[in-house]
């Protein structure tokens, strides 16, 4: 049900869904790599590979994104 994910991010793009900018991005965690789409409310500015993310989801949903410092 709820879940915290922390990684590096691999890829990330910006896309725009019915006027909404969205991210979607790809991050590796310790266990793989996890595909995730999020609104830009989230998280300003854009993420960049490379950056460090923590990303909690309930449900599968994201909840909150945060910027984290490298391990």
């Amino acid at each position: 049900m709820y879940e915290t994910l922390e990684g590096s991010v691999l890829q990330s793009q910006i896309t725009s869904i019915h006027g909404v900018v969205f991210y979607e991005v790809v991050l590796q965690t310790g266990a793989a790599a996890r595909r995730l789409r999020f609104q830009d409310t989230f998280l300003n500015p854009a993420p960049r590979a490379g950056e460090y993310l923590k990303i909690e989801l309930i449900l599968g949903n994201v909840s909150e994104v945060r910027r984290i410092p490298a391990p």
